[in-house]
Formats: C-alpha cells, structure tokens, sequence
C-alpha cells in the first residue's frame, strides 16, 4: 500500500504548476476568492465569509476556498498550492477505497486487491482530477469516507454517528453532492430498512440526522435564494414519457463500455485527455466479466451495497444534459473500479501464477505508456487553449508598463478579468472597491454582472472601434479579434505576441497611435472622428 501512495504521490504533484498548461478561469476564481478571504475576511465583490461563493456565477460551496485560506497564508499565492487540495485528497481516496474494498471482502485474493488498488491509483480519471484546483476532489473524499462509514454502519449503527453527518459535510464541497447525497440516502434506506430500522439504531439514526440537520444550518438561511439552486437539475418542459426516456439513454451512457474505455466522453475538451478515455481500454474485459458476477450475487448483503453504489452515482450526472459530465459523474469512479476489481480477481484465480503476474505486469506497463503519452506529453500541448494558457505570461507583460492603460478584448472569453486578478496578485481590497455594488447588496439574488471589468490600469472589455483608437493605450486581442486590414486601417503597432506550444498565438498585443490615425483620415480626405478636432489641433 505505500508502494501505491508513493507511486501515486509523485504521480499526483510531479509538474503539477505546470501540467495542465495553464490555469483554468474556475481555478483562478476559487484561488483568488480566498486570496480575498485572507485579506480583507471577504469575497471579490465584498461579500462578508460567504455561505455559497458568487465566484463567476455559480455560487459554489464554500469549504474548498476556506481550506485554501490557510495554504495561502503558509505557503503563498500560487497554482500548486491551490491544486495541492486535489492532490491530498485524491491520495486519502486511494486509502479510502482500499478501506472500502477490504470491508467489502469482495476481491478475494490479495494480489487482485491490490492490483486494482494500484489502478484505481493511477487511473486517468483520478490522476485528472487530482492535479487540478476544483473542489469535485475533495467532494469526491468526504463523499468516500461518508460511504464507508456508511457501510461499517450496517453491522454496528453507532457508525451513522460518523457516515451521515460526513456526507452532509460534503454538501459544503460541491454542488453535485446537493443532490446526490439524499439520492444515496433514501436508496439505502430502502434497500437496507431491515439492518437500519431496528430498535438499537433508532437513537444513532436519531442523533445523526440531527447533527447533519444542524450543520447545514447555513444552507437553511439561503435555501429559498436562486444562489441556492444555481445549479438545480433542469428538467424543463418535458412530458414524463420523456423525461423517463432520455434519462434512461443518459444514465446508460454512463454504463456504456464504449463511453467508459474507448471514447473522449466529455465534450468539453477542459475535461478530456487526448486519445485516451476515463480509465484504460484493456479494462473491458474485467468489467464485463465484474458486471456479471455482481448480479449474479445480488442477494449478498455487501453485493448489494456494491450495486447501490453502481447505480446512485451516476443519477444526478445523468441529469446534465445531452453529454457526459466526468466531473459530475466523479463518484461513479469508485463503484466501477470495484467491478472492474471483480473481473481481475476472478481472472487470476483462474489464471496460473506465472502467467497473471507476465499479463498484469505488461497491463501496468502498457497502462503507463499510455498514461505518459496521454497526459503528459500531447495534453499540455493540445489542450493549452481549454486550460487559459498564457495568462501568466500576459499579465507578466502588462505589469512591467504599469504608465501604460491596456484594453484586454474578452469577446471569447468574458470571464478572462480573474485570470489577471491573480496573476497580478491585485489588491482584493481595492478590486472590491472598483467592482459593481450592487452585486454585494444583492448577492443571493444572482445579480447578473456585465462582463465589462476596470481595475488600475487596465480594462477587460470588447474592442471599440469608434473610440479605442483613438486613445493613447495598448489593445490585446486572442489573436483572432484584430485582423491585418484593422491593423493598417487604425495605425496599429504591434509590441507583443504569445504563442503556445503549438506555435498557435495566444495574444496580440498593439499599441495605438492616435495622431497618426489621425492625420491619415486627414490626408485621405475621410471623414473624421471627433476626437481628432482635439487630436490634431494639438500638434
């Protein structure tokens, strides 16, 4: 089992700065936040230790950003500091699973144990998640030891004490806990009424809920918000024949071995690795194989625990929309690699020792190569643009011309302010100052705010045409919002450019020169903007 941590730690934290190439807006906007909270004890917009952070509008839970409040004081404002979270806790979800699987004592053989501890250790889908600073990671921790805990309470109750309100606790997490833990708890109520109604478990089941009821007390006080349910299952205009339909086809998808072992599931590319799916394709085999054994033993106490987990994790995932989620769906990640654990021990059982140790061992070699190639290698590269890669280079470059005033175009990305907050490391306290009031006085409403930010020096806006040129200031552009012809037509200067990995230009950076602007509208006998009548009659 150390072997697996150690393996897995480096793993984990190995360029973990600068793999993903870049630093997502959501990152930027949680490390930020609790920049803020340090500070000044308030969020960007001046909102007072927050329950649900406004954040960029999705209203978040909380507990991620207040456990980076203290890593930020200790060991400063940086991008491994935030996504050293995830790395934590991705590590004690390898402990949490071994737990589990062990109390389960569905994998018989140790070397099977093992084994499939050691992949669920170094799963795409883990490995993915544990290098990024989102709070799905350690939701997806609390959520584990709450399952656990859980479990050990079907033999002695006293463990509700624990499992209940832990799995409350990871409410505060991340929004698909919101709903995914009263999913959990009615079906295991249902499934396990027998071990959990009886008399000696009625004061633990009691005390639990009475202890879960007081720690979401927050929650209580904003529950009728619409920051509450930013985030609420969208089930929109359909006809229950429907409705019951396309969450069938959903939730199979999620089942789906094409899905789970051959395919990119997620259409957002910020979510995907190059040329490899959420766990390694070779897996097929035991999963199948897993899926058939654990029906077959349905009527097992811990089978059926197993199953419950199998279908409760996917459910409100399923309700995403018409794709894959693989960050909602984050919590199917454990009951599949039981399965997938059932296969694999079946298999060596039946297999001579010398030929499962040769076969297991070319996996875990062919699984690595994959692993390096995919993420390691083309995943910095192709995915540089769905991970905001350059802002750090960007904001280095704005800050040495702190005489100057830039315009920064956000036509494509209207949430790209954050990523220069932080980058900049700006005052949160002046921000605050700077940033729209009304949003704080109407902070659980979901106020909506313009896209349009003005902080120091610098604004975050769409280029104006009618206006920008003529002004003495630095335009930025994604490469794709000044054209050539605008370039001559305005008498723009370019004094920057970032390329990526790919040699694809990330920013454009173009100085104006009003006079000449000016004077070229003048000597073309074109007409001219009011703002050279001031321009030229000071020349």
């Amino acid at each position: 089992m150390s072997f697996i941590l150690v393996f897995a730690g480096w793993l984990y934290v190995f360029g973990l700065d600068k793999i993903p190439s870049g630093f997502y807006v959501d990152e930027a906007t949680v490390v930020y936040n609790a920049y803020s909270i340090l500070k000044t004890g308030r969020d960007e917009y001046g909102q007072l230790f927050p329950i649900l952070f406004r954040l960029l509008g999705s209203y978040s839970p909380p507990l991620f950003i207040y456990l980076t409040v203290p890593l930020i004081y200790f060991f400063g404002l940086g991008i491994a500091v935030l996504r050293s979270i995830s790395v934590v806790s991705a590590l004690l979800s390898v402990v949490v699973f071994y737990l589990l699987s062990r109390k389960l004592n569905l994998i018989k053989t140790k070397s099977a144990l093992f084994l499939i501890t050691f992949f669920y250790a170094i799963s795409p889908w883990l490995i993915f998640n544990a290098r990024l600073g989102y709070e799905v990671t350690l939701a997806y921790l609390i959520f584990n030891i709450g399952l656990y805990f859980l479990y050990l309470s079907l033999e002695k109750p006293k463990y509700l004490l624990w499992g209940i309100p832990i799995l409350s606790l990871s409410v505060y997490a991340s929004h698909n806990q919101k709903f995914l833990v009263p999913v959990l708890l009615l079906f295991f109520f249902i499934v396990f009424w027998k071990q959990i109604f009886r008399k000696e478990s009625f004061s633990f089941l009691a005390l639990s809920f009475f202890i879960a009821f007081l720690m979401q007390i927050p929650n209580w006080l904003i529950l009728s918000s619409p920051a509450f349910w930013i985030k609420k299952i969208g089930l929109g205009d359909q006809s229950l024949n429907i409705l019951a339909v396309n969450f069938l086809k959903q939730i199979l998808s999620y089942y789906s071995p094409r899905s789970l072992f051959y395919l990119m599931p997620d259409i957002d590319l910020q979510h995907t690795l190059p040329e490899i799916s959420v766990v390694y394709n070779w897996m097929v085999v035991p999963y199948l194989l897993g899926l058939y054994l654990m029906f077959n033993k349905f009527k097992n106490q811990n089978y059926q625990y197993l199953i419950l987990l199998f279908f409760v994790s996917v459910i409100p995932a399923s309700f995403s929309g018409a794709f894959i989620s693989v960050q909602r769906a984050l919590p199917f990640l454990l009951p599949l690699t039981l399965v997938v654990g059932l296969g694999l021990d079946f298999l060596i059982k039946k297999m001579p020792k010398v030929m499962s140790v040769i076969l297991f061992f070319s996996l875990t070699v062919y699984s690595l190569i994959c692993l390096y190639r995919s993420y390691f290698v083309l995943f910095p590269k192709e995915r540089a643009g769905a991970w905001n890669y350059g802002y750090g280079a960007l904001a280095e470059y704005l800050s040495r011309y702190p005489e100057n005033h830039f315009v920064i175009d956000n036509y494509r990305n209207p949430r790209l302010y954050i990523e220069l907050l932080f980058f900049l490391k700006y005052s949160p306290a002046q921000y605050q100052s700077e940033v729209d009031p009304t949003i704080r006085q109407n902070y659980y409403q979901a106020p909506r705010r313009s896209n349009d930010s003005h902080f120091g020096n610098i604004e975050v806006r769409e280029i104006d045409w009618r206006v920008d040129p003529y002004q003495e200031q630095v335009i930025i552009d994604d490469g794709l919002s000044v054209s050539e012809d605008q370039v001559e037509e305005y008498s723009l200067t370019k004094v920057y450019q970032l390329k990526d990995f790919a040699n694809r230009i990330v920013f454009n950076g173009y100085k104006t020169n009003p006079k000449n602007k000016c004077l070229q509208e003048k000597r073309l006998s074109k007409k001219q903007s009011p703002f050279c009548l001031l321009i030229i009659g000071s020349l």
